[in-house]
């Protein structure tokens, strides 16, 4: 795994020299320069609210996250009842697009036991 004959002492020892010297600190002017730019691009106090965006008012206007959940769980309720609804063959038709094998003109579209003519 780790070669100890390998020769990266040196690293080791430039950083201990940089973590060992000193830091001057900054002058008087440098401050007030990074203070007053600081200072300069600060909004102006008493600004305006910032607004909603229009995901988090739609959320709102639902009724917020419990009644989403709800939805979703509505949702995806109804779509296995409806997909229940149908029988093997019905689902197939729909899955495979083959109307023509399940569709009589005389009888119209048969899922589940209930006929549906057109007119």
């Amino acid at each position: 795994m780790t070669d100890p004959a390998d020769k990266t002492d040196w690293v080791d020892a430039l950083l201990d020299d940089v973590g060992q010297a000193e830091v001057p600190d900054a002058s008087g002017d440098l401050m007030a320069r990074v203070l007053a730019d600081a200072e300069a691009a600060m909004p102006a106090p008493g600004g305006a609210p910032a607004r909603d965006g229009l995901l988090r008012q739609i959320l709102a206007g639902l009724g917020g996250w419990p009644s989403v959940g709800g939805l979703v769980a509505a949702t995806a309720v109804g779509f296995a009842v409806g997909l229940g609804a149908l029988d093997a063959t019905g689902l197939n038709a729909l899955w495979l697009g083959d109307y023509a094998t399940y569709y009589d003109d005389t009888l119209g579209f048969s899922v589940n036991g209930w006929d549906f003519e057109e007119g």
